[in-house]
């Protein structure tokens, strides 16, 4: 009976003994699960500071290339292209910058003008043109057609006084002096600054006392 009583309290103390070594594994199971998640953290580390790198140089390529790569748009290239409602040019703006450039060539006179300067009658068969802007064209043709024998009266007097050296192209074959008289009458008449030029594609002497 000693025996059996004594084999009793070893059997308690080695449940108890037991006991205490399943308490000790449940202790350590935690903290070696606590420990593991702790290295996987440690683990994923580089990954996400790679993440975070991409991602900053991502936004600042994004922010250079919207402050500096966006293209430029001339203002004088917005107002020349103004466009009509499908998209294409009206060419309104082309043709009036064309038209106030642009010149003219205007008759003045065709007729033929005598000179007796030298002793002898000459008489010179004249052309005369003028050359203005083509905004004045109008204006211009109504002038001359409604002056024209004033005109012609002005210009036949220059004629009439003007050395026949000079009018036969002896002197000035460019006919400077024919020019420049006209010119000064022309803007007497028609007024002052429309006239751009005189040209003179005409100017021949014929005697008539032979």
């Amino acid at each position: 009976m000693a025996e059996k009583a004594e084999k009793k309290p070893d059997a308690a103390g080695g449940a108890a003994g037991a006991d205490r070594k399943d308490h000790g594994k449940d202790k350590e199971a935690p903290a070696a699960a606590h420990g593991g998640g702790g290295g996987g953290f440690l683990t994923k580390m580089p990954v996400l500071l790679g993440g975070v790198m991409i991602i900053e140089a991502v936004v600042l390529f994004a922010g250079f290339k919207f402050l500096g790569g966006a293209p430029r748009t001339a203002a004088g290239a917005e107002l020349a292209l103004q466009t009509t409602g499908d998209g294409k040019s009206d060419g309104k703006d082309d043709a009036k910058s064309t038209d106030d450039k642009s010149t003219v060539e205007i008759q003045v006179v065709d007729f033929r003008a005598p000179n007796k300067l030298s002793g002898r009658t000459f008489l010179y068969d004249v052309s005369i043109f003028l050359v203005a802007k083509a905004e004045y064209q109008d204006k211009i043709k109504e002038t001359i057609s409604s002056r024209d024998a004033l005109i012609k009266d002005r210009i036949r007097t220059i004629i009439a006084q003007s050395d026949p050296d000079k009018l036969g192209g002896g002197s000035e074959p460019g006919l400077e002096t024919l020019r420049r008289q006209v010119k000064y009458q022309l803007d007497e008449i028609v007024g002052d600054g429309m006239v751009d030029e005189v040209l003179v594609p005409r100017c021949i002497p014929f005697r008539t006392d032979y």
